[in-house]
Formats: C-alpha cells, sequence, structure tokens
C-alpha cells in the first residue's frame, strides 16, 4: 500500500506562490542590473584605430566679433558625454561668463574645465583625434556615438554640429555638415 502526500491547502498553495512570485521579481530586478552577457556583448575599441575630426572656424574676429568658444567632444548613443577632444575658452577676466554659452558641453561636462581648456583660435581648419579611450582614461567599447562641434561667440550666433557615428572594425569618413561660425565639418575612422 502507497502512501500519498496530503492534498496542500489553501495557505501551502499561496505561499509557494508568493515564494515563485518573489523569485522571479527578484530575477527580473538582477536582470536590469546585470544584463545577461552584457560584457561580452560589446567588444572593445579597436587597437590602433582612430577617430579623426577636422573642421572650420568661418568667422574672422574683429571689432566687437570675438572668437568663439568651441568644444569638441564625443557622446554615446544615449547622448552622455564620453570625452571631450577640445575645448577653446578665455578663462581670465571677462571671459568665463561665456562658457555657459556651450550649452551642450556645459551641461555634462562642466567639471572638466580647468584640465582640457585652451586659448581661442582664429579662423581656420582644426584636426582633433578621438583614440577610443573616455575622460577617465578607460577603452570604449564599439558602437554608435555622436561626434559634437559647439560654438558659441560673445555677440554672436550659437552653433552646433551632432552627428551620429558606427564605430567598429571598418573604416570610413563621413561629411557631417554646417552650422553658423562651425565649417566643413567630417570625420575619418581608420588605423591611425
Amino acid at each position: 500500500m502507497s502512501t500519498l502526500p496530503p492534498d496542500p491547502t489553501p495557505a501551502d498553495t499561496r505561499r509557494s506562490f508568493l515564494g515563485k512570485l518573489a523569485a522571479a521579481g527578484a530575477v527580473l530586478t538582477l536582470g536590469r542590473f546585470f544584463p545577461a552577457g552584457a560584457a561580452a556583448a560589446t567588444p572593445a575599441w579597436v587597437k590602433g584605430m582612430a577617430l579623426d575630426i577636422t573642421f572650420s572656424v568661418a568667422t574672422a574676429a574683429s571689432g566687437r566679433v570675438k572668437r568663439p568658444y568651441v568644444a569638441v567632444w564625443i557622446e554615446d548613443s544615449a547622448g552622455k558625454p564620453v570625452r571631450t577632444l577640445s575645448l577653446w575658452v578665455q578663462t581670465t577676466g571677462r571671459g568665463p561668463r561665456w562658457i555657459p554659452d556651450l550649452r551642450r558641453w556645459y551641461r555634462g561636462n562642466s567639471d572638466l574645465l580647468d584640465t582640457v581648456s585652451s586659448a581661442t583660435r582664429n579662423p581656420g581648419t582644426y584636426a582633433v583625434a578621438w583614440d577610443g579611450k573616455t575622460d577617465r582614461g578607460a577603452v570604449a567599447p564599439r558602437g554608435d556615438y555622436y561626434v559634437c562641434i559647439e560654438s558659441a561667440r560673445e555677440h554672436g550666433p550659437y552653433s552646433l554640429v551632432r552627428e551620429k557615428v558606427t564605430l567598429g572594425a571598418s573604416a570610413f569618413k563621413k561629411d557631417l555638415g554646417t552650422d553658423g561660425d562651425i565649417g566643413a565639418a567630417r570625420v575619418s575612422y581608420a588605423r591611425a
């Protein structure tokens, strides 16, 4: 004669259901913070590759027209700053009051001001390069990024060129466009 386990009471059924529900909730919550395979899914920057950015500053300084403040930086696909490549501002005299006019750069990077700024520049064509490192020195993963070139002048216009690029293993060239004082902006991704 075999003995069958007793039928579960309604309290046992509710308790086991609530336990399973709590366990499932914990798995879902942890999955948001530690997605499965997240580290392995995103390969690192290809060693030896660089993103070269060239652009022109178009307006000549004279009289009330001042040289523009210019910021060049990289954002991730969510719009968060990754690396400031160049910042041309005046940090003495009355100059600092115009720095917040670089609205997009200043909002996410103002804490870097003392470590990355250099003097403003005259009109001309300039080039900067990104080696795939973040502001903290870590190697960035491959993927989608935004190249941002922002310009603002005392008594002058505000300009922003912001274009998406996908950085992987293949080389490419892309025109980014123009806006106000920023002219002929383009990128080239290739072996350095």
